[in-house]
């Protein structure tokens, strides 16, 4: 082979070299995707893409994970371990560019990586000072994992399901109370007694006033008392006091129910008296035990010591 021929030959060798050097993609075997800029000047940069195609809208409501790091990659803060992601209400992007306008450009399992100014973020997202260690004006990243996306309509669909539990609730109680309140009042007529009647609708009957007191009982007052507890209906005992022993507790501290609370405000050092409490002042409408069912109004007779 002579010296022409040996030199083309290398020649083209190092062509082809160079041309398959030129052919060579990273090791994930696709180019890594540069970072895209919207017209308010958001940058971003899609990383992985996901199954969903509804993006969040104004009105919905949306789950993320994320991860803020700094632009040499320190992480600042991470939920990615988090089971949980963090839920808020899809709302208008009023401060462009930022993470807002970020979050409506992901579908359902997107991933993306946002490279945003710290103190925008931590002024008009987080709603707290940049800390320190970041440089006025300086930029981090916040890389997004987009959880479920939920529309305006499924949203509002909820909302409405919970109004209507809501009013039926009401309504509910409001039958309660009115129930309540006449099975009150049928007692005090039957029983000819005349009550003095709390904020929260429980009544009181002096049965036998004070000898020794003439002040009533305030709120944080250490207070003792003797008691029996029955049902309001048919009279039934479900507690009493041992004979002998007070039963201690400090006035309106929420140590007893509504009723007893509101009840020994209207008595006085050696009362003694009948509580007559509604179902929402004493245990509702979970009852209490198998003595006291839900939704039932009760009596107490009480002598303050």
């Amino acid at each position: 082979m002579n010296r022409i021929s040996i030199f083309l030959f290398l020649f083209c060798a190092c062509i082809l070299n160079v041309y398959a050097q030129n052919k060579k993609t990273p090791a994930t075997g696709k180019a890594e995707p540069s970072y895209l800029k919207t017209a308010s000047g958001l940058e971003y940069k899609i990383i992985k893409e996901g199954p969903g195609n509804q993006r969040p809208e104004q009105g919905g409501y949306i789950s993320f994970w994320f991860q803020l790091q700094t632009l040499q990659d320190s992480i600042i803060d991470s939920q990615f371990g988090d089971p949980n992601p963090v839920g808020i209400p899809t709302q208008e992007a009023l401060h462009k560019p930022g993470i807002e306008e970020g979050f409506l450009l992901l579908t359902e399992g997107d991933s993306a990586v946002f490279l945003l100014n710290a103190d925008s973020l931590y002024i008009n997202s987080f709603h707290q000072k940049r800390p320190d260690y970041l440089k006025p004006q300086s930029k981090v990243k916040m890389i997004v994992k987009m959880g479920t996306v939920y529309s305006k309509q499924f949203v509002d669909s909820v909302m409405a399901q919970q109004k209507i539990a809501m009013a039926e609730q009401s309504k509910g109680e409001t039958d309660v109370y009115t129930k309540d309140s006449i099975a009150i009042q049928n007692y005090l007529k039957q029983n000819h007694l005349s009550g003095v009647a709390t904020p929260g609708g429980a009544y009181v009957v002096i049965l036998e006033k004070s000898t020794f007191s003439k002040a009533d009982l305030k709120a944080g007052e250490d207070v003792q008392t003797t008691y029996i507890g029955s049902l309001l209906s048919n009279g039934s005992v479900f507690d009493k006091s041992a004979p002998g022993d007070y039963f201690k507790f400090r006035l309106g501290s929420g140590q007893v129910i509504q009723g007893w609370d509101q009840g020994f405000l209207k008595l006085k050092h050696g009362d003694k008296a009948l509580i007559l409490i509604p179902s929402r002042l004493a245990y509702g409408t979970r009852g209490a035990g198998g003595s006291i069912p839900p939704n039932a109004p009760l009596v107490f007779e009480v002598q303050v010591k």
